[in-house]
């Protein structure tokens, strides 16, 4: 982790002091300003690297759910095993399955349901709730 804040603050430091057009910097007597300016901004940026990471991080985990739940679901009662391969986490053996179950033992009363389909159950609690974000019951 180390390696990337120290690899990142290298290439905003050189972004942030170099002049863009040498001419321009030699001719310009604000230059020495902008580069003082520039250099503190890349050592800020040195300093929050750590911080930024998290927050990307934690971004694109909102934004991975935000994105889930704005797609439509697959509804579990009436969805054919092929639409039921478009969740992600669901295979061809595991829709079949959830098909199966539905057959059986009639609709889904709740999505938690799918922690009795064969093949279902042994999956981590967090993938099966991944997939169950994906579905709904209607």
């Amino acid at each position: 982790m180390s390696f990337y804040r120290s690899v990142l603050a290298a290439v905003a430091a050189i972004a942030l002091t170099s002049p863009v057009f040498a001419d321009d910097a030699s001719n310009n007597p604000n230059a020495q300003n902008a580069n003082d300016q520039g250099t503190a901004v890349a050592q800020q940026l040195a300093d929050n690297a750590g911080a930024t990471t998290d927050q990307n991080a934690q971004s694109a985990t909102t934004q991975q759910t935000a994105n889930a739940a704005d797609s439509s679901k697959v509804n579990l009662n009436s969805a054919t095993a092929k639409d039921l391969m478009k969740v992600k986490g669901v295979n061809a053996a595991k829709a079949r399955a959830i098909v199966a179950y539905r057959k059986k033992h009639g609709d889904f009363k709740t999505i938690d349901d799918l922690s009795k389909v064969k093949g279902l159950s042994r999956l981590k609690p967090s993938k099966l709730k991944a997939i169950e974000n994906q579905v709904s019951i209607d």
